[in-house]
């Protein structure tokens, strides 16, 4: 797409530091689970489900959200992430929509650097997105 439309450069910008804000929400909830840990034997909070969401964070910021999100925002490939879609049935679901959503499950607001651009995207793109195959 040659034509810049109005939200291309925050969006591209949000899109291209989520793997990053993922990452560092995942360490941080890592840290905060390990620094917490000796508190587990007193009853208070669940150290353990703050390390393994954090590694899970970690890992989906790393392996997904940055080569199939962040590298196609900074590049403006919008065409890309707009056929990056899981179909089920004769509905066209995004991925990226998904990973934001799975992404803000695992952290605290990690996912939300996905999902603000990909809803935009989505319902303010640079063209219309077809939501299902007919």
């Amino acid at each position: 797409m040659s034509e810049e439309w109005k939200h291309e450069s925050w969006v591209s910008f949000i899109g291209m530091i989520a793997w990053i804000v993922g990452i560092i929400s995942g360490v941080i909830q890592l840290l905060l689970g390990i620094a917490t840990t000796p508190l587990i034997f007193l009853g208070i909070g669940n150290p353990i489900w703050l390390i393994i969401s954090g590694i899970i964070a970690i890992l989906i910021s790393f392996f997904i959200i940055f080569p199939m999100f962040s590298i196609k925002c900074q590049k403006k490939d919008w065409d890309s992430l707009l056929e990056w879609v899981l179909p089920i049935g004769n509905i066209r679901f995004p991925w990226m929509l998904l990973w934001g959503i799975i992404l803000e499950i695992f952290t605290w607001w990690g996912g939300l650097f996905v999902i603000i651009p990909a809803l935009v995207l989505l319902l303010a793109g640079p063209k219309k997105y077809e939501w299902t195959t007919d």
